[in-house]
Formats: C-alpha cells, structure tokens, sequence
C-alpha cells in the first residue's frame, strides 16, 4: 500500500481488525516464547534483591568497623590500666622502703634524744646552783656572753657526737635491708629460707 507522490513513497498503516486471541497458546505462537511482562517483572525483583544485598553489606560494613574501633579502644585501656598497675606497684614498693627507713630513723633519733638530753637536764641543774650561788655577785653582761658561747659550743660538740653514731647506723642498716629483700625473693620464688630449714 505504497503511493509514490513526488518521488517519494508514503506507507500507510494498516490495523488489524481481526478477532482477538482464542487463547494463550495462540498469542504465544504468534508472537514466541517469550512475553515481555514476564521479563519486566523479573529484572524488577533482580534489582530489589540487590538492594537489599547492597544495603546488607553496607551494615555489616559498619557494624565491622565499630567493632574494631571499639577493640582497639579496649586495647588502648587495658594497656593503660596495666602501666597504671606498674605504677602503683611499684609505689607500694617505695612506700614499704620508706616505711622501713621513717621506723629506724625513729629508732636512731629515739636513742641520740635520750643522750643528747641527759647532758642538757644536768647543764641546766648546773646554772641553776651557779645562779643560786651567785646570788649576792650579779653576773656581768660579758660573763653572760661568754656562758651562751660555751653553752653553745657543748651543743655543737654533742652534734659532733651523734653525727658518727648516724653513720654506723646507716652503714649497718644497709645490709639489713638487703637480707630481708632477699628473704622476701626467696618467700616468691618458693624457696625455703634458711632459718626455717629442717
């Protein structure tokens, strides 16, 4: 149904009147196996499945990443707590040391009180009788002088004197603190001290 007019060739549509299909067979002979509804619906449900897949991946993308910041947080605490440890272990330490020295310290300033004491109770007895002697003779003012220089030179001399004593003190007290040290080695390691073998 081709007219040329002026060289050119104009088609014309035709429609088909025809009764419809008897039935599905029919329509699909005519047309193949295959409809194209069929073919819409599935890609549609193929492209929901991958949203789905996509979004779930997303998710466990983000729960694994929390996860692992927040293990790598726990890390950094437990690698806190534990310097933290140390530290308060080995403060404990330290105090025990300075427990230790405060009490021989105390035993050592105990013993020089009472013999820096004794000669300042009789000192003071002494100006006590020479005042009372005196009496009636009142001391002049380069006497009184004379008696604080002396006075003070005898305190300086018992300093003298204890300061020695201090010394051997320490140096005894070194070694002391070194056996109970190794005593208490001997109480970690599960050996059995010497004194308490049998």
């Amino acid at each position: 149904m081709e007219r040329v007019e002026d060289g050119v060739a104009a088609t014309r549509a035709e429609i088909d009147m025809k009764a419809p299909f008897r039935s599905v067979k029919e329509a699909v002979m005519l047309f193949g196996e295959t409809v194209l509804a069929g073919e819409v619906y599935a890609n549609k449900l193929n492209e929901a499945e991958l949203e789905e897949t996509k979004q779930s991946l997303a998710k466990a993308r983000e729960e694994s990443l929390e996860m692992a910041n927040c293990l790598s947080s726990l890390r950094a605490e437990l690698e806190k707590t534990k310097n933290e440890l140390k530290q308060l272990k080995a403060r404990e330490l330290e105090k025990r040391v300075v427990e230790l020295e405060i009490e021989d310290l105390k035993f050592v300033e105990s013993a020089t009180k009472t013999q820096v004491e004794k000669p300042g109770i009789e000192e003071g007895m002494e100006l006590q009788k020479k005042r009372s002697v005196k009496f009636a003779d009142p001391p002049t003012l380069a006497r009184v002088l004379n008696e604080e220089d002396n006075v003070l030179e005898r305190q300086f001399s018992v300093d003298r004197v204890v300061e020695p004593m201090k010394k051997k003190k320490k140096k005894t007290f070194i070694p002391l603190i070194g056996v109970i040290f190794s005593r208490k080695r001997g109480y970690q390691e599960g050996a059995i001290p010497k004194a308490h073998r049998s």
